[in-house]
């Protein structure tokens, strides 16, 4: 059961707002993504037999969190694999009706491991795709004299009704000069002196800047949207998913018969930070962890592992973290590791393309690692350049 179709590829466009990434790298034809395909079915064909149907279905769904988790498990397989562990999917666990992601085992470490990808809020999601489908209506009205920026403020809670909003801003443009634009612009160059249309209905809150075209490419269509622009500031919590991600796997399956490594993929929607991850695991403390442990009473909030009564959870003593990791970012981003500081914990040995991460300054720390590109087998120029 392969996880790509099998035609010949022509669509060289880039990936449109909403599309699944599934269906991008599906359809796409431009020579990064066909590596991409290629690395992933060579992965795929390394996945137990028995088990490879669910994950390829899982990959091919339309739902990014779905294929992103599918991903996640699949490169968790292979890196380990690659590493000389023997992998075990879904194994049985005494006492349990569950099954882990993995069972791993090595010389003499032996562990569970966990796969989880951290959530965006379902809201956030949800307005993200509303706003989404409004730069897709405007993907599909071509350029004739200008291109357009556009910024939003607020969105509202339902979707907005497009037509008003696609003739509004074609009876705008069709109102402006595209060479007195261009030589007020010359004149005084900055965005302030471009022509801006704010469109405010249902919640709503855009405003769109027109930008000139050179008189050459009137007429000759092209990409209304020139920019995605950045909207409202807004204040980014990262913390929050990623505790219920952790929280939720180590709490699983209860006391097990050998320790439980959890490994987060952190796809969050503005990068996630070495300190959030800090605060997620150990609490939050004026003092690095080691000190703050010393005083747990006085942290300002728990964390996964530290929390104002002491520690917890020793019996799953690690999380593996990468931020913001793509199947065409495999050779770029490398994974992290990071340890309770609880005694007496039983640590299971990991490989060596997992980079250790010190919490022994207030600042974390991450050790040098096997570079990942390494472990795969990928060159040093593999996807060079801009993919999208």
């Amino acid at each position: 059961m392969p996880i790509f179709d099998d035609f010949i590829r022509k669509d060289h466009t880039p990936a449109k707002p909403n599309e699944a990434k599934y269906s991008f790298l599906n359809r796409s034809a431009r020579p990064h993504f066909a590596e991409v395909r290629r690395l992933l079915t060579e992965w795929v064909s390394q996945y137990p037999t028995s088990e490879r149907k669910s994950l390829i279905r899982s990959m091919q769904t339309l739902d990014d969190h779905a294929f992103e988790s599918a991903f996640w498990e699949l490169y968790l397989h292979e890196a380990y694999r690659r590493a000389g562990y023997r992998v075990t999917v879904h194994p049985n666990v005494p006492g349990s009706s569950k099954h882990p992601d993995f069972l791993l085992d090595k010389d003499e470490s032996r562990f569970y491991l966990e796969a989880v990808r951290a959530n965006v809020a379902s809201g956030s999601l949800a307005e993200r795709r509303r706003l989404n489908d409004v730069h897709t209506v405007l993907e599909g009205l071509a350029a004739d004299k200008f291109v357009i920026r556009f910024t939003y403020d607020s969105i509202g809670s339902r979707p907005l009704a497009t037509t008003k909003l696609r003739s509004q801003l074609q009876q705008w443009l069709a109102s402006l000069d595209p060479h007195a634009v261009a030589a007020e612009y010359t004149a005084d160059p900055g965005h302030h002196a471009l022509p801006r249309y704010p469109f405010e209905a249902d919640g709503w809150r855009l405003e769109f800047t027109a930008v000139p075209l050179r008189p050459e490419a009137f007429g000759k269509g092209g990409r209304l949207v020139c920019m995605f622009g950045m909207g409202r500031a807004v204040g980014v919590d990262n913390v929050t998913p990623l505790t219920r991600a952790v929280d939720q796997k180590a709490n699983r399956y209860g006391k097990l018969d050998a320790p439980l490594v959890v490994a987060v993929m952190a796809n969050t929607e503005y990068p996630t930070r070495d300190y959030e991850i800090q605060q997620t695991l150990y609490g939050l403390s004026a003092a690095c962890p080691r000190q703050a442990s010393k005083h747990p009473s006085d942290l300002y909030q728990d964390g996964h592992w530290l929390t104002r009564k002491g520690w917890r959870r020793g019996h799953a003593p690690l999380v593996i973290t990468a931020c913001n990791l793509k199947p065409w970012s495999v050779a770029k981003v490398q994974p992290c590791l990071w340890s309770t500081l609880e005694a007496g914990v039983s640590i299971p040995l990991q490989p060596r393309w997992l980079a250790p991460v010190s919490v022994e300054t207030p600042e974390p720390t991450i050790s040098v690692a096997q570079p990942i590109k390494d472990l795969f087998g990928l060159p040093d120029d593999w996807l060079s350049g801009d993919a999208f």
